[in-house]
């Protein structure tokens, strides 16, 4: 067995027996560290020695294969914990992990409704609100509904700021509204003929 095997074992090993890692996750540090020791060798490397700018390198490498930053950053947790119990127990003297930045994640960007959705959206509330037969509550419901979504679709207000309206913001003007946004700032949001 080589010596980076060996070093593998030894923390998977620790991982088991002190902290009573389940199987699932002792096979993918297995499988983290595996494929780290594999990139170290083709680099004439190996994991009892690799370097901080090694680390990077490996991280780099994921970005080419198209791994995600949190998929990166769960393998860079891995190699940390890895590298600091060989450090607690003497095999080696300084952690190569300890001065690599974690990737970052670019932030979701929101999810928006297209023109032709937003229509359907708009359509089906629209012919709720005109069934024939609704109770009164039914009616008003389908009518509050209906108002809501032409609201939220005409002034690309957040949901937390639609619903926490209260009836004063719409009576000051019909063209405009008073709204309550982050930082208790107040703002005037045009109104739609629809809305």
């Amino acid at each position: 067995m080589a010596r980076d095997d060996l070093l593998i074992e030894s923390f998977l090993e620790m991982l088991s027996a002190e902290r009573g890692a389940a199987d699932n996750t002792l096979e993918s540090y297995r499988r983290d560290l595996d494929d780290f020791a594999g990139f170290l060798n083709a680099r004439k490397a190996s994991a009892a020695t690799a370097s901080c700018e090694e680390v990077t390198a490996y991280l780099s490498e994921l970005t080419r294969r198209g791994y995600a930053a949190s998929s990166q950053a769960r393998r860079l947790s891995a190699l940390r914990q890895f590298y600091r119990h060989l450090f607690a127990d003497g095999l080696r003297g300084d952690d190569p992990t300890r001065t690599v930045a974690t990737p970052k994640r670019r932030p979701a960007l929101p999810k928006i409704l297209g023109e032709e959705e937003g229509d359907r959206l708009l359509g089906a509330a629209r012919e709720a609100s005109e069934v024939e037969g609704l109770s009164p509550a039914a009616r008003l419901r389908a009518l509050r509904m209906h108002a809501l979504l032409e609201v939220l679709y005409a002034t690309g207000l957040r949901v937390s700021e639609l619903v926490s309206l209260p009836l004063s913001a719409a009576l000051r003007d019909e063209r405009l509204i008073a709204v309550t946004g982050k930082g208790n700032k107040e703002r005037l949001v045009p109104l739609g003929p629809a809305a």
